[in-house]
């Protein structure tokens, strides 16, 4: 009875944020189409923001007639995600959960907890976007919906960046990079997900690697698109790093004008901010600069906003007036710099306690009490065959004679495996200088090439840099293209691939891809439960065939030998 009441409560408070879309009237071209058929319209990547509106008000409208209450669930998802009142969406995101919320629906209510964590996000409400993303999480997990936890993930991951944790949120980012890009380069997903990884790479002051990924998304979509708008402000915040300050500003000057002051409050003071920068950089103008950081400082105060990502324009701002020696102003924003440093403590306590508590701890105990549960079932079922095992002691102990032998050659060989890979890893952190290395051509190689040695230095720290952060990963990776991200010739890169890890560009990939399959199937019981063909997508490979192939080459074994024996 209670939740019928709140259900037709919130409806009720619903509809009062609704009425503009009352006066909405449907076209007769869309009278007689399907819920269906509007669902995937709406969710086509190439519409405009005003084509998807109007499905989306259409099929909210028509849901409202239905008893159905997955269809109205979607038509409120569809009218918070056009609606430009956030208060509104949030409001359709409890609706949302309160119909939902004892449904076998694969996707609700979890969707509706996404929805609203996402809207707390934009406002900055850190603690509830945590308590509402920790609850999609859970509903997720009960229903197996993969696609779900990915965004789980990001919104975690999300919370992480702005307590100052991004490298923690860079493995949970690519994860889901990864994942959306094999399925659909056009996709949402894949633009928001590669959009926050140029972000985090930024904040790791990995300036060339963040422009790499702002410079290939921007071939990907038109300038319409609402992610065009802050790539272009990444790309002005990246030359700022780079010190080319005129590039900067050019394009900084761009996003400013592109960003909308009601929607885009964060990111317009972010961009004043560094275009302040530039300006007391570059052109030592102290009074441009002054006016761009007291700007983005006004825009935060007046939207109510604390972020750790603006603590520096406070400090400009105290180091310039105390240099000019007003003291009111100093004063000012001594107060506001307390102020924003007292949000970032109190979210980092808290919320850093919260997510080690109900996220990264759950996790590692989840697994623990898997394997706890495992071990007591194979008691039980000891205790319940043991008067057989007696009758059949003697096949009994040839058969587990040859399990064991059987399961030590696994075990030997694995940690050979692993063991070749440490062993190569040390040897190359003690080759000798690279100014004295010449790598010699192949047999019908026509002239000996010797690396410069700055060439050289460069191209290995990239590459360490690339398996460090787990790049083979991606799928489609060729020599051109890898060569191309490094700033360097394929001739070079794979004469330094060859001289250094002793195989060619496709081995060295493929050897990658299957020692980090190996560490996964050995430590994460979930990745075990994968098909071969998942677990081939998951590290890179375009298809189950070619993914076995290099298994075996690697380990002399398939996958699904070694993956069933690895549960023994």
């Amino acid at each position: 009875m209670k939740n019928s009441i709140l259900i037709i409560l919130l409806l009720f408070t619903t509809a009062l944020f609704s009425q503009k879309e009352e006066t909405f009237v449907i076209p007769d071209s869309l009278k007689n189409i399907s819920f269906k058929e509007l669902d995937e319209r709406f969710e086509n990547y190439f519409i405009d923001k005003n084509t998807k509106a109007l499905y989306a008000n259409v099929y909210y409208k028509k849901s409202k007639l239905q008893r159905d209450k997955i269809i109205r669930a979607n038509g409120l998802y569809m009218a918070a995600m056009t609606t430009a009142n956030d208060t509104a969406a949030l409001q359709y995101a409890d609706t949302i959960i309160a119909l939902t919320k004892n449904s076998n629906d694969f996707n609700y209510p979890a969707k509706g907890y996404i929805l609203k964590s996402n809207f707390l996000m934009k406002k900055m409400d850190l603690k509830s976007s945590l308590a509402n993303i920790l609850e999609a999480e859970k509903y997720s997990l009960q229903k197996g919906n993969i696609e779900q936890n990915l965004l789980v993930n990001q919104q975690i991951a999300l919370i992480k960046i702005e307590l100052g944790k991004s490298e923690e949120a860079l493995p949970l980012i690519i994860r889901n990079y990864n994942h959306f890009k094999s399925k659909n380069i056009h996709s949402i997903d894949y633009v928001y997900t590669t959009w926050v990884l140029a972000d985090i790479y930024i904040r790791l002051k990995k300036i060339d690697t963040a422009l790499y990924y702002i410079k290939d998304l921007q071939k990907q979509i038109k300038s319409d698109n609402r992610f065009y708008k802050y790539l272009i402000m990444y790309e002005g915040i990246c030359y700022s790093y780079k010190k080319q300050f005129q590039e900067s500003t050019i394009l900084l000057d761009k996003a400013i004008i592109m960003l909308t002051p009601t929607s885009d409050k964060l990111n317009l003071a972010i961009s004043y901010y560094y275009r302040g920068k530039n300006n007391l950089e570059n052109e030592k103008d102290i009074d441009k600069a002054i006016n761009d950081f007291e700007t983005a400082d006004s825009i935060l105060v007046k939207s109510g906003l604390n972020t750790a990502d603006l603590r520096n324009n406070c400090i400009q701002l105290i180091e310039i007036y105390k240099k000019l020696q007003n003291n009111e102003k100093q004063l000012y924003y001594l107060n506001r710099l307390l102020e924003i440093d007292s949000y970032i403590s109190k979210n980092d306590i808290i919320l850093g306690e919260q997510i080690n508590k109900n996220y990264d701890t759950p996790h590692l105990l989840l697994q623990k009490e898997k394997v706890i549960l495992k071990i007591n079932q194979e008691k039980r079922i000891y205790i319940g065959i043991g008067f057989i095992v007696l009758i059949g002691l003697g096949f009994s102990l040839f058969y587990l004679l040859k399990t064991k032998k059987e399961k030590q050659l696994y075990e030997k060989r694995v940690n050979e495996l692993l063991d070749i890979h440490n062993t190569e890893n040390k040897s190359n952190e003690i080759e000798k200088p690279v100014s004295d290395i010449v790598i010699e051509p192949n047999e019908n190689a026509q002239k000996t090439i010797v690396l410069p040695k700055e060439k050289a230095d460069e191209i290995l720290e990239k590459i360490a840099e690339f398996e460090k952060n787990k790049g083979y990963l991606e799928p489609n990776i060729n020599l051109a293209d890898f060569a191309k991200r490094l700033e360097t010739n394929s001739t070079y890169l794979s004469k330094t691939i060859n001289q250094y890890k002793n195989k060619n560009f496709s081995q060295y990939i493929n050897d990658l891809r299957i020692e980090d399959t190996i560490t996964r199937l050995r430590e994460d019981k979930k990745f075990r439960n994968y098909s071969i063909k998942a677990i081939a997508e998951e590290v890179g490979f375009s298809n189950s065939e070619s993914f076995s192939k290099a298994f075996f080459k690697k380990t002399g074994y398939q996958p699904s030998y070694f993956i069933k024996n690895g549960e023994q």
